[in-house]
């Protein structure tokens, strides 16, 4: 036998010896951070089914209310969304500012505007308000002057 290869053999075997010495611990907390997180997949398995269930027996009206994603009181919209009242009421620029308070221009600036329009609690309580109405309510809601145009509108045809 060669000296050199029983010596090469010899520091191979202490080598690996002492490199599963230092990757032991770490080995035996991998495992237990395994299992640890096995059981905490379980527990969040158990808790999703848990609140499936719970969503699946709450009554509708109470589901409404949890899907309310803003807090009561505060209130925006954008500028498509002043359109689309706007137009969903028959309304003209000027009549839909007169009915929020403002002036048409700040109307025509809401509308041109892209995403959300900053309002003041006064007027965003004022649009919420028109919200939920239908066009014979805001027109009920007009100023006479507001309403005779479109009266000598149809007295013309």
């Amino acid at each position: 036998m060669n000296v050199m290869s029983v010596l090469k053999a010899e520091i191979s075997r202490l080598a690996k010896k002492e490199a599963k010495s230092i990757i032991a611990p770490v080995k035996k907390a991998s495992s237990t951070y395994r299992a640890l997180i096995a059981g905490l997949r379980k527990q969040v398995d158990a808790l999703q089914k848990e609140v499936s269930g719970l969503k699946r027996a709450m009554p509708k009206a109470d589901r409404v209310l949890e899907a309310k994603t803003e807090p009561e009181g505060r209130f925006w919209m954008t500028g498509q969304g002043v359109k689309a009242m706007r137009k969903r009421l028959g309304l003209t620029q000027k009549a839909f500012a007169g009915l929020a308070g403002v002036s048409s221009q700040a109307v025509v600036n809401w509308e041109a505007h892209k995403g959300k329009i900053n309002l003041r609690k006064a007027t965003g309580a004022r649009l919420q308000g028109l919200r939920g109405k239908g066009k014979r309510e805001v027109a009920e809601m007009l100023p006479k002057e507001a309403k005779a145009p479109k009266a000598k509108a149809k007295a013309k045809k």
